[in-house]
């Protein structure tokens, strides 16, 4: 029989039944953010409805990597390893425990460095960050790495008072915006090369090539995140303000009429795009956060609300009778082109066999916790 509960609520008690001990079970991607965003969701929808398996189940994965010292294991160097440190910041607040606080810290000053001990993380030549430090990334910064990384810093730095955290995270998604947001559109290239020499990147500009929807579905949810987190008097705020209101105009105006976001997105109508549920509702959960938190006018509101009556349309119920996210685009890196990112075609969450892609889970729980 389908699920009645509220879609948050479902959704977890769903990925409880399905993924045990811990979430780790459906990715095998351990202390990274395939796991960590999918229970950042769980945690909004712990805040709303307070049931304490969902605490439980994100604290289980949590003390998987750290220990009662605070120590993390499996630390890495790549931006998408950085985003479990919002769970500890969360267990933190949940638990008051002092090995959830030391456990920020240590994230903080791994990707950081301290006067001992540099930063394991690399750089361009102007200072900004590998999305991961391996030959494929070589000098390319993402704006989906802005979600990996600055909501982290900028909640520890509203927490702890850390300036030079804040003031790295409104650097850095500055470096990253200057270079792939493109004004006509209102819309971020997904990545940029700084040789600009990688088959994808433009020749003259470093940027990618096309507007793919996650890559400003991660966007926007920094951005709206990061703001939430900043001190209202801060220097930084009024330009990444200005960024957020010029990328939601931009993602309004590329809504579907269908009130869906398209794999690619300025080309909604063309052959072969299809409807991106996981983008649809990281955008849903970003305008309507922006909205509520008043970083965003009220008009934003209805672009959230048809997104979000369009994404249920794609949520069915799957054999075990919990909710079923369709038409997902996998897991992928940069593309070189148009046709690239169409050709990998979509799939449903969970599915009956073969590799279970959390992206889909990720989408639907942000915009179901945020809408409720």
């Amino acid at each position: 029989m389908p699920n009645t509960q509220p879609l948050d609520l479902a959704l977890c008690d769903a990925l409880l039944q399905r993924y045990q001990p811990d979430i780790d079970a459906m990715t095998g991607k351990g202390w990274d953010h395939s796991n960590s965003a999918i229970l950042s969701g769980m945690a909004k929808a712990f805040v709303r409805h307070h049931k304490p398996e969902h605490l439980e189940y994100i604290r289980r994965f949590v003390d998987r990597f750290v220990a009662e010292d605070g120590s993390v294991s499996h630390l890495s160097d790549t931006l998408d390893e950085m985003h479990p440190g919002v769970l500890c910041l969360f267990m933190f607040e949940q638990t008051g425990q002092e090995k959830y606080r030391q456990a920020a810290r240590i994230m903080r000053d791994h990707f950081l460095g301290t006067p001992d001990k540099p930063s394991a993380f690399r750089r361009t030549t102007e200072g900004g960050y590998w999305h991961k430090n391996m030959e494929k990334y070589r000098n390319v910064m993402t704006v989906d790495g802005i979600y990996m990384i600055y909501p982290f810093l900028a909640q520890y730095a509203a927490r702890f008072g850390d300036d030079e955290a804040l003031a790295t995270v409104v650097r850095q998604i500055l470096m990253i915006s200057e270079r792939s947001f493109n004004t006509t559109s209102g819309l971020p290239y997904h990545a940029w090369h700084a040789e600009k020499n990688f088959p994808w990147a433009n020749p003259i500009t470093g940027t990618s090539s096309q507007f793919w929807s996650r890559a400003s579905g991660w966007f926007a949810m920094g951005l709206v995140d990061v703001l939430d987190a900043m001190p209202a008097d801060h220097a930084g705020r009024a330009t990444l303000l200005f960024l957020l209101r010029s990328l939601a105009e931009g993602v309004a105006r590329h809504q579907h009429a269908d009130g869906l976001w398209y794999q690619v997105l300025d080309h909604a109508g063309k052959a072969g795009n299809f409807p991106e549920s996981s983008a649809t509702g990281m955008l849903v959960y970003a305008l309507q956060k922006g909205v509520r938190t008043g970083l965003l006018p009220q008009q934003y509101a209805s672009n959230a609300s048809r997104g979000w009556q369009a994404l249920q349309t794609h949520i069915a119920y799957f054999s075990d009778g919990g909710p079923q996210v369709r038409s997902v685009a996998p897991a992928m890196g940069v593309q070189v082109d148009y046709a690239a990112y169409i050709g990998i075609r979509p799939v449903e969450v969970p599915c009956a066999q073969g590799v279970q892609h959390p992206h889909g889970y990720i989408g639907a729980l942000m915009a179901a916790a945020e809408m409720a």
